[in-house]
């Protein structure tokens, strides 16, 4: 677990993240879009069906974090969720996308609610055990990053092949009379695309056995499970700072998504995704391996404080662009905003792969399926926060949906409304993960220590010198000292 990683594990280990990175880009940027434009539901009304659905993922979340920490097999505890997962991906996905021909909006409503549960629930329970992989890979803090690295270049491929592809090549050119079909085909072809990568995490992502050794943990009375699954994780302060970052960061990301496409045709009077699309995810691409070279020179904290400066800086232009500006002054913004973004993906993973130590120096157990339950429920109901707004927004700023597939004028009231909140939702988020980040404690030499220090408990052999070390990690962590 501490040396190198052989390259097939890091590219199988990547790939796992096609799921995570393509689905979320196609649901942020376009569903949104789907329910309102193709399904005929209101914005308040669509954004509901993404609010109503997190009170599953409340229990679904966190409780499938114990299932697969408590899963004992021959294949481990994370790799026989991957491979029951290859067809229920590919079920969920498209059904989700189905174009069902209901007459009602209340019974839309409901077919809608149904089929995104369903995918909900399959998420869950691939993502948690897959997110929950790393620290039974390497116990190594660089090692950790690389696996980070992968992973986020994979999932900004994906991103990047479903943001242009999605809406611009199945629908506006395949299929543009009928987007309903195009979007049905898009469902087809890119739930397979998510789908067969886990053969390959399957077969090549072995855990440390070591870990098949750990003690099950019961879920105990009601109470029980809230202090053990709930209030005991949050009191590790270092995951409180990672949760913060990576819930901030990422509904700031999705609330560009979101709007990207209102934005891109009402204020740019741009069709295609693609013009704003390709080269932010370019960026992305660049600044992540970017990132993990500079994560190895200054730290992982101050790289993704540098990549969220990146990112403000971005949207510092965005008062700039309009109908009749250049397309270089775009890419400008879509360069700052990528790296920004790649940045702060690239380097909360990497974060959160070091949790699960610093929670063994308090709990003495390892609970990385758990840590990853709570991020799915913290992540997903952030997300539905995040339409269940835009949509709200959208609709109180007097948004003109389409009439017969034609695109209505929109008023000054919304345009103006669209780009305060383009602007100020994102803007707002990243300084919150920005200040979560300044106080995240766990360094390189920090980390290297604890490292140690958990050995040497493994093995029973704590000097004095150690249990003082024990006790200063403690209170630079945010617990006794």
């Amino acid at each position: 677990m501490t040396g190198k990683l052989p390259l097939r594990v890091k590219l199988s280990y990547g790939a796992g993240d096609i799921y995570g990175g393509g689905a979320t880009t196609l649901i942020s940027m376009y569903y949104l879009y789907f329910l309102t434009d193709v399904m005929g539901l209101s914005p308040a009304i669509a954004g509901t069906a993404f609010l109503v659905s997190k009170i599953w993922d409340a229990v679904s979340d966190p409780f499938m974090g114990i299932i697969t920490d408590n899963t004992r097999t021959k294949l481990g505890r994370r790799r026989p969720y991957f491979l029951a997962g290859i067809v229920l991906i590919f079920v969920s996905f498209v059904l989700m996308w189905t174009p069902v021909d209901i007459q009602g909006e209340d019974a839309r409503f409901v077919f809608i609610l149904a089929s995104y549960l369903f995918f909900s629930t399959v998420f869950t329970m691939v993502w948690v055990p897959y997110n929950a992989l790393a620290p039974d890979l390497t116990s190594d803090y660089d090692q950790r990053t690389r696996l980070a690295t992968f992973r986020m270049i994979f999932s900004n491929v994906a991103g990047i092949l479903a943001g242009t592809m999605g809406k611009d090549f199945f629908v506006d050119t395949l299929h543009p009379t009928d987007p309903a079909r195009g979007f049905f085909i898009m469902a087809v072809c890119f739930g397979a695309f998510f789908a067969l990568p886990y053969i390959a995490t399957f077969l090549f992502c072995r855990e440390d056995p070591e870990a098949m050794k750990l003690p099950k943990r019961e879920i105990g009375s009601l109470k029980t499970f809230f202090t053990r699954y709930f209030r005991e994780p949050m009191q590790v302060k270092p995951f409180r700072n990672v949760v913060a970052m990576y819930l901030f960061g990422f509904l700031a990301q999705d609330a560009v998504m979101a709007l990207a496409v209102y934005f891109l045709l009402y204020r740019l009077g741009i069709s295609s995704m693609m013009t704003l699309l390709v080269p932010i995810f370019l960026f992305m691409l660049i600044f992540i391996p970017v990132s993990d070279f500079l994560a190895g020179r200054i730290g992982k904290r101050s790289t993704y404080l540098v990549s969220a400066v990146l990112w403000i800086l971005g949207f510092a232009m965005v008062p700039l662009l309009g109908a009749e500006t250049p397309v270089l002054l775009v890419y400008v913004f879509a360069a700052l905003f990528g790296a920004g973004a790649g940045g702060i993906q690239n380097m909360v993973f990497a974060m959160f792969a070091d949790i699960p130590d610093v929670d063994e120096l308090f709990s003495g157990t390892r609970r990385e399926g758990l840590f990853s339950g709570i991020f799915a429920l913290l992540r997903k109901t952030g997300g539905a926060l995040v339409m269940f707004f835009v949509g709200n927004g959208i609709q109180w700023a007097g948004y003109r949906p389409p009439v017969d597939g034609v695109q209505q004028a929109q008023t000054p009231v919304f345009q103006a409304a669209l780009l305060g909140m383009f602007i100020g939702i994102p803007v707002v988020f990243i300084l919150a993960a920005s200040a979560a980040c300044r106080i995240y404690p766990v360094t390189r030499e920090r980390h290297a220590s604890l490292k140690e220090l958990l050995e040497k408990r493994h093995a029973g052999d704590l000097t004095e010198e150690d249990r003082r070390t024990e006790r200063e990690l403690k209170a630079a962590f945010g617990g006794e000292s």
